[in-house]
């Protein structure tokens, strides 16, 4: 698979030398979307990481209907645990997972990210927007930092 990351806000272009070295570990969220973009986005996620201390975490937001409870039966959980955890074995960093059960998933990802995380999402390069640009600008708009890995 061919990719290319496009960051929506760029700020001033400064030297890797001039930017001032966090006191904190770079924070890297990697939202699941689907297998193969997911994947594409763990490995710039990886990229991006490369020579700093980062920690990246695996996000996946399960949106449930309203009439069922978020409680989710312990079926469905250990699957997508199991799933995401293979996924994370596949990137040479340690990585993170998280799993939650929400009603709109938007409204879910800004509660869960910190203001100082750096968001790489996967999305297809399609000339119209796909439902992880939206989210990409959501989050943009919001004030996260969002990269977005355009997969052909």
């Amino acid at each position: 698979m061919h990719g290319r990351i496009m960051f929506l806000r760029d700020s001033a272009q400064l030297p890797l030398a001039e930017i001032e070295r966090p006191e904190r570990p770079l924070e890297v969220v990697v939202p699941y979307t689907n297998p193969a973009l997911t994947a594409r986005a763990l490995a710039a996620a990886a990229e991006l990481a490369q020579g700093f201390e980062a920690s990246v975490t695996l996000v996946a937001v399960y949106v449930l209907p309203y009439p069922s409870p978020l409680e989710c039966q312990e079926g469905i959980r250990q699957r997508l645990e199991a799933d995401l955890t293979a996924m994370a074995r596949t990137s040479p960093l340690a990585i993170r997972v998280k799993l939650v059960f929400a009603r709109d998933r938007e409204a879910a990802y800004l509660a869960l990210l910190n203001r100082q995380s750096l968001v790489v999402i996967g999305a297809k390069d399609r000339w119209w927007t796909t439902p992880e640009d939206r989210l990409a600008r959501r989050l943009t708009s919001r004030g996260h930092s969002v990269a977005v890995v355009k997969v052909r």
